[in-house]
């Protein structure tokens, strides 16, 4: 694989993808993002057997558009990840503004694996706040609705109370309320507590959403440096 020249930003979303594989046959399946730009992708563990070179379809929601498979690599679990190149870069596919293009210092897969890059990812740390409020909880494939109530709240993850925690590494869909304020997220299980609670990673908010979540953590900021100050 090559040093890629457009920064991806990390996002778990539930697209459909489709085309030809490499026995001629039609396929069709729902998969999840790894990360995305403004000119392409890398999806999971897509179980047709699709070689670099090929094109395909992908849709999120009611968009679509070609790409063409730039790369395949094996996936833990099963089938392969792809990188796909958007063959009609004028089309808006994904909810969120991506970088624009410029160096990125691609790093492999095997080293994104290793316990000291893990480290250096996990270096930055922020703020969390207790707070009152809930989430309505469901995996991607829709199934598992639910409301869990919230324990705190930070830019990248939240702490749910709940008497059904689901399975570290499961993939969620979130709506979480605050008062008179919501919004939407994507996550991923980080912790889970048998019979009381669960941690989660934020894997990606619209930048509508993000925003909303960066109102409601200064306002908790500020509500927290009152309670000090009186």
């Amino acid at each position: 694989m090559g040093r890629r020249v457009q920064p991806r930003v990390k996002g778990i979303l539930p697209v459909r993808i489709w085309g030809t594989d490499d026995q001629g046959n039609p396929f069709a399946e729902h998969v999840c993002t790894i990360d995305i730009s403004n000119k392409g992708a890398s999806v999971a563990a897509v179980r047709a057997p699709v070689s670099a070179g090929s094109t395909v379809g992908l849709q999120y929601r009611n968009r679509q558009a070609r790409f063409r498979v730039a790369w395949v690599a094996p996936a833990v679990t099963q089938g392969n990840n792809l990188g796909l190149e958007c063959l009609q870069p004028g089309k808006e596919l994904w909810p969120v503004e991506t970088p624009a293009e410029a160096a990125d210092p691609y790093v492999p897969q095997e080293a994104r694996l290793r316990p000291d890059h893990q480290q250096r990812e996990d270096r930055r740390v922020y703020t969390r706040f207790a707070v009152s409020g809930a989430a309505y909880v469901k995996t991607l494939s829709g199934e598992g609705g639910r409301w869990a109530r919230l324990g705190d709240l930070s830019f990248t993850g939240c702490y749910l109370h709940t008497t059904d925690p689901m399975e570290v590494g499961r993939s969620l869909s979130l709506l979480v309320k605050i008062a008179d304020r919501q919004f939407e997220a994507a996550a991923i299980v980080r912790s889970s507590y048998p019979g009381i609670a669960m941690g989660v990673e934020f894997t990606f908010l619209s930048n509508n959403d993000r925003a909303t979540l960066r109102s409601v953590l200064h306002r908790l900021k500020e509500l927290n440096t009152d309670t000090v100050a009186g």
